[in-house]
């Protein structure tokens, strides 16, 4: 294939996976802005609608024309309205004043409303028992019977409604709520359709909170079998059900769906602070630079937190109260995590570089719908619904990679422990072959002889040669039970053992040993029988004397041992019979096993031979 036509190629790929996220993103935010902005403007009545023509102040100020799509602000003080209720049909013509045949229905979101006519006694309250004085919730209220039989026979008296916000935040549109939704009650058609309006993002919130149940499932099972990257599944998870929860909580038709206003609310504002803890988290667990920064920030926020749900439970504090407060360290510590991430992306190279980007969007969500919340210019958190629904996208995608990938790790794992196995079991018998290799009877037969001749001749150099001899067996038989490497220092007291006895019989042979490291570990018999080797293929050969040199140094990066002779050499590149060279190649694979060392053999007929040991420093 041509290198044009590979780059084309490559364009082509990405460009479609560009294409497709941008389709996804956009799709998302269709979605929930269009199921948000429906839910609100759905023709709530379906026999009709009512609309509040006439004057409004906030507080004692002066009088205002009540003017459609103005705005009027709920956390200035309280607000009266004054004026007449006029029916529309369900497209909006204007039918006349209201009569009092079918009741009014008023939606309030956390306002308390009190309804009067021209200042006659007769007052309605928009309270429930089910969240008591505080109007801690969004709701739909109806006036009984007899308010709609007065303001019948009383059409052409003004009504005067005031709206009190107790919680002076967090409801900035809620008079424009309000007015925009009085419609004309007819119970069970009513109820249906708002019901219906709000749909689409309730049932979008409780898909989420069902794939969160495959989540945290998959992170319990991926906990328990110790899966790497388990910890990401839990975020994802924790902050997908809390997403859900807000989803189908902060739906226009939740008072119908749940007639618990009061939980209702403290649901969504539960799910609200937890959802950008879990985000939190999730962006700290990815800090490499910033790592300490991002566990305070993150300790700092559970501990703010705890504190609100524990002065909700101990004081009479409203929990809906502390979203302000909330809201404000959540801020700051969202300006921490953007400067945080700004200092990732300085320091941080390659593909995480588009992780942390994307971090930015909640963060980004989060601050534009608190602004926009606070200014009235959208209601509730449209854009997180949108980043939502992202990173649901993100979060399957994500898990798809992650359980396939792992579960192929588990099986590496387990492969290479039963790799492991094997190899223990192999350097076990290695460690046996080798023993076995040293104790030859010749070598016996041939020592306990020099035992018996020194005995007669030299008693006390015979006692010596016994404690020599004994020390070799004992060094021989105890490495069966030494699957680890041993110190440098004690293989080498081992070797001296050897060699003593080996003095006795060829006195005019030399050892020279120059030691200068000593302080690594290194497999048990591996030095010995490299001596051993040559003096039997090296210098036994000669036909006098002859010389092995030990010498053991270090680098930056390696130990190293050397252990050369002047004996008569051989041709490498012939086939070497491992058994008459002591077990070369079980004390090979014992180097690699156990401090992934080397053996290498440098040999010259008539010179001598040269093994060097390389042991890289940490070895195994």
């Amino acid at each position: 294939m041509s290198k044009k036509q590979t780059k084309f190629q490559f364009i082509n790929k990405t460009t479609l996976i560009i294409v497709g996220i941008i389709l996804i993103i956009l799709s998302a935010v269709t979605l929930v802005w269009q199921g948000n902005k429906n839910s609100t403007q759905s023709t709530p009545g379906l026999r009709g609608q009512v609309c509040f023509a006439g004057e409004f102040r906030i507080g004692n100020g002066e009088w205002q024309e009540i003017k459609k799509g103005e705005h009027i602000s709920s956390t200035q003080g309280d607000v009266t309205l004054r004026g007449k209720f006029h029916e529309l049909t369900p497209d909006g013509e204007y039918i006349g004043v209201y009569s009092g045949e079918i009741p009014i229905v008023f939606y309030t979101n956390h306002i308390n409303l009190i309804i009067y006519e021209d200042g006659d006694p007769y007052v309605f309250e928009c309270e429930n028992s089910l969240f008591g004085k505080s109007s801690c919730g969004a709701s739909w209220n109806v006036p009984d019977l007899e308010w709609f039989e007065y303001v019948s026979t009383n059409g052409e008296n003004n009504v005067e409604m005031i709206v009190h916000n107790p919680h002076k935040f967090g409801n900035e549109n809620a008079i424009d709520e309000m007015l925009s939704n009085i419609a004309l009650w007819d119970s069970i058609y009513f109820q249906k359709g708002i019901l219906e309006s709000s749909a689409l993002q309730r049932n979008v919130g409780i898909a989420f909170m069902i794939a969160s149940i495959m989540f945290l499932g998959t992170a319990l099972f991926s906990s328990l079998i110790h899966v790497k990257n388990s910890k990401l599944i839990w975020l994802l998870g924790l902050i997908i059900l809390f997403a859900g929860l807000y989803l189908t909580y902060s739906s226009f038709g939740i008072a119908f769906w749940s007639e618990s206003i009061f939980s209702n609310t403290s649901i969504l504002g539960i799910s609200t602070m937890l959802y950008m803890f879990f985000i939190t988290a999730l962006i700290t667990s990815s800090f490499k630079v910033t790592k300490k920064v991002g566990f305070i920030t993150c300790i700092g926020m559970g501990t703010a937190i705890s504190l609100f749900f524990l002065l909700s439970m101990i004081t009479n504090m409203l929990f809906y109260d502390t979203i302000l407060y909330w809201a404000i360290i959540q801020s700051v510590a969202n300006v921490v995590l953007i400067a945080s991430l700004i200092k990732e992306l300085i320091y941080v190279k390659g593909k995480d570089r588009f992780i942390y980007i994307g971090a930015f969007l909640p963060l980004f969500s989060f601050a534009m719908d608190a602004i926009a919340t606070y200014l009235g210019i959208w209601v509730g958190g449209i854009l997180s619904g949108c980043v939502f629904v992202i990173l649901f996208i993100i979060a399957m995608i994500v898990l798809l990679r992650i359980i396939p990938s792992s579960i192929n790790a588990i099986a590496k794992s387990k492969e290479l422990e039963s790799e492991k196995l094997v190899l223990k079991a192999q350097l076990t018998e290695s460690r046996v072959s080798t023993m076995m290799s040293q104790i030859r009877p010749h070598f016996i037969y041939n020592t306990l002889g020099s035992i018996e001749q020194l005995c007669e001749l030299d008693p006390p150099k015979a006692g010596e040669l016994v404690h020599d001899f004994a020390k070799y067996l004992r060094g021989n038989f105890g490495e069966l039970d030494n699957p680890k490497p041993i110190l440098f220092s004690k293989e080498m007291e081992h070797v001296h053992h050897y060699i003593n006895i080996e003095n006795v019989r060829f006195p005019d042979m030399t050892f020279t040993f120059e030691m200068n490291s000593k302080d690594f570990c290194i497999p048990a018999l591996t030095i010995q029988p490299i001596v051993e080797n040559a003096i039997k293929h090296g210098l036994m050969k000669l036909s006098k004397g002859g010389e092995i040199r030990v010498v053991s140094y270090e680098t930056e990066e390696n130990y190293y041992v050397l252990v050369e002779d002047n004996g008569v050499g051989f041709d490498t590149s012939l086939l070497v019979d491992e058994r008459e060279h002591v077990g070369i190649r079980n004390i090979r694979a014992r180097l690699v096993a156990m401090v992934n060392g080397t053996l290498e053999i440098e040999s010259q007929i008539g010179k001598g031979t040269k093994v060097l040991i390389t042991i890289p420093k940490g070895g195994k």
